[in-house]
C-alpha cells in the first residue's frame, strides 16, 4: 500500500450514549438536530468503512463518499457499495479510492457498527464523537477503550429539546499517535 496515500488517516465518527450504546441494530435511535449535517461535513469526500448491518440501516450509499462494507458473507453485494471481508482490505480499498479521486483527501472514516469500531479503533488517532445524555439499557455498544490515552476536547453542547436529549460534540485525540493504517 505504500505510495497510494502517504499520510493516510483513519478517523472514527460515532454518536453514542454515555454508556457507549450506539444503536439498537435496526436504525437510528436518536434524531438530533444538526447532527446529520455535522456527520456529512465530517465525512464528505471520504470512504466510509461500515458493517453490513450499518449499511442496511442507512439503506443506500451516501452521496460523495465511498461505502466500504465489511461482511463475512462473500456473496453479499449492494449497488454502489464495495464489499470486503477484512479491515485491511477496507483500508486498502479506501486508500486506492482516495488516490483515484485526486482531491488531496487522506481520511478514511470508521463509521460503525460495534464490531467495525472494535476492528478499526486501533488505527485511529481521532474520534469525532457525539455524546448523548441518555443511557439505553440495551443496544450495540462502542467498544471499551482506554480513555486516559486520549485528549478529550469539548467542542459544543446542545440543550435537550422536546424531541431529543441533550448532546455534546467532542473530539478525542490520541495522546501518543499510532502509525497510519496500512503501514
Amino acid at each position: 500500500m505504500d505510495g497510494i496515500v502517504s499520510d493516510l488517516q483513519m478517523v472514527c465518527v460515532v454518536a453514542m450514549a454515555r454508556n457507549r450504546v450506539i444503536g439498537d441494530g435496526s436504525g437510528l435511535i436518536w434524531h438530533l438536530p444538526g447532527d446529520l449535517k455535522r456527520v456529512k461535513e465530517l465525512t464528505m469526500g471520504c470512504p466510509l468503512i461500515m458493517g453490513r448491518r450499518t449499511w442496511d440501516t442507512i439503506g443506500r450509499a451516501l452521496p460523495g463518499r465511498l461505502s466500504i462494507v465489511l461482511t463475512r458473507n462473500s456473496d453479499w453485494s449492494a449497488p454502489e457499495a464495495l464489499a470486503v471481508q477484512t479491515i485491511d482490505e477496507a483500508i486498502e480499498a479506501g486508500a486506492k479510492w482516495l488516490a483515484q479521486q485526486g482531491q488531496g483527501e487522506n481520511r478514511l472514516i470508521l463509521f460503525g457498527g460495534g464490531e467495525i469500531y472494535a476492528a478499526g479503533l486501533e488505527y485511529c488517532n481521532l474520534i469525532e464523537a457525539t455524546l448523548i445524555d441518555a443511557a439505553p439499557k440495551e443496544g450495540v455498544r462502542f467498544p471499551a477503550f482506554d480513555e486516559s490515552a486520549w485528549e478529550d476536547i469539548h467542542l459544543q453542547s446542545i440543550e435537550a429539546g422536546q424531541s431529543h436529549p441533550a448532546f455534546h460534540y467532542h473530539q478525542l485525540r490520541r495522546k501518543n499517535p499510532v502509525p497510519p493504517p496500512g503501514r
